[in-house]
């Protein structure tokens, strides 16, 4: 009965969709945290650039495999897809760094970072990378993870019906 209700599931468009959607955006979140880690902690560029540009990367991997795998959208234009796929990844993005930069606050008004500071001043901080060594890389990845979380869905559901909509 079990396996049964499993095959259901997983032989449904959208579950199988989302399961491939998942294991694209695990790709792109390694390439993400992969990237951010190595400019920021290694390159020493700003929490805000090395996002960016890790993000970016990220989402030219996305699309492709996305494109291609996910959604079998080839048979579209792809001048037309990309745009809208990186329209709705730009939000994403805009959650992303929102919620990392509050995720930071929260995590030192809650004294679980050696940052003690307002908020206004982490928001300073991360945007400038004047304090491009007050966060550990422990602090980072946590608020990025949250934000991955939240990202996920929103991206999800924009590609399914909008960027790669048959």
């Amino acid at each position: 009965m079990i396996s049964g209700a499993v095959s259901s599931f997983a032989s449904r468009t959208g579950p199988r969709q989302f399961v491939k959607f998942c294991i694209v955006g695990a790709t792109s979140t390694i390439i993400d945290f992969g990237l951010l880690n190595l400019l920021k902690f290694h390159l020493g560029l700003p929490i805000l650039l090395a996002a960016t540009c890790s993000f970016l990367v990220a989402v030219c991997n996305g699309f492709y495999w996305n494109r291609r795998w996910t959604f079998r959208a080839g048979d579209g234009d792809a001048r037309k897809q990309y745009p809208k796929f990186l329209a709705t990844n730009l939000v994403g993005y805009l959650l992303n760094v929102s919620i990392m930069t509050l995720a930071l606050i929260v995590a030192s008004q809650l004294k679980l970072t050696t940052v003690d500071r307002p908020a206004a001043e982490i928001v300073s901080l991360i945007v400038t990378g004047a304090g491009k060594h007050q966060f550990s890389p422990l602090a980072v990845n946590a608020a990025k993870a949250a934000a991955t979380v939240v990202v996920t869905a929103w991206n999800f559901t924009a590609s399914k019906l909008w960027t790669f909509k048959k």
